[in-house]
């Protein structure tokens, strides 16, 4: 991950994370959360906004970085059900372990809360520019980029439910810098009906759990009359009427 995270810091990957921040920024605003935990580090440090009073912790592969946990995302450092939101950030394209992170960001998200996937988007400019890219290029050309529908998927196989789908960033993949300035400059982004082309993708879900079955009223143990266990009415009682 530190070459993505270098690439960050390129005029692209810059305008990338802008991008990525900015739409996060709108979606964490609508939910309420305690507790978020960001895996993935941007570049230079970047943070989508937060929902006010909230609690965020950016946990990445990266001594020294700007992150508050220096951990690997295949073995979160977290106790079972402790944030309210997990935001992965194009994790899943970089790692051997792909369905191993998913599965800590889930066991670590509270039950009602929100999984937030970002990716590169396989059929877009960006997915074929990777596919011809050569090894040596290095991240983010050379990752396995992976379809929302793949990604949707694997969060559904986990219990979760997709609240919501996005794509963003549909400027093409240049690398010359004056070139992509000027593309910038003008906004020649494409047109909203080609959103579907972007080249980064957003899926949301959320961990829903069923109710649990109410504990049963303890109940007190009803007397139960043995025969035979009562003592026979005495003679005087039979004589006097009573019994």
């Amino acid at each position: 991950m530190k070459a993505i995270q270098n690439w960050f810091c390129t005029p692209l990957g810059c305008s990338l994370v802008e991008a990525e921040c900015r739409l996060l920024s709108q979606r964490l605003a609508c939910f309420y959360a305690r507790h978020v935990l960001q895996v993935g580090a941007f570049g230079r440090g970047q943070r989508p906004a937060l929902f006010r009073g909230a609690r965020q912790w950016v946990l990445d592969e990266w001594p020294g970085g700007p992150v508050d946990i220096a951990a690997s995302p295949v073995e979160l450092p977290l106790h079972n059900e402790t944030m309210d939101i997990v935001v992965l950030i194009h994790q899943l394209e970089f790692s051997d372990y792909p369905h191993q992170i998913l599965r800590e960001a889930e066991r670590v998200l509270s039950p009602e809360g929100r999984m937030l996937v970002l990716g590169f988007n396989p059929f877009s400019l960006w997915g074929l520019r990777s596919l011809f890219a050569s090894r040596r290029v290095g991240p983010p050309w050379t990752g396995r980029y992976r379809s929302q529908a793949r990604i949707e998927d694997w969060m559904t196989l986990l219990g979760l439910e997709i609240e919501r789908k996005e794509r963003l960033h549909l400027s093409p993949p240049l690398s010359n810098n004056g070139l992509f300035g000027r593309l910038r400059r003008r906004g020649e982004v494409g047109p909203s009906c080609l959103r579907w082309v972007g080249g980064i993708h957003l899926t949301i879900g959320q961990k829903r759990v069923g109710g649990r079955i109410p504990a049963q009223p303890v109940r007190r143990p009803r007397l139960e009359v043995i025969p035979g266990a009562l003592g026979q009415p005495s003679s005087r009682s039979r004589l006097n009427g009573t019994c």
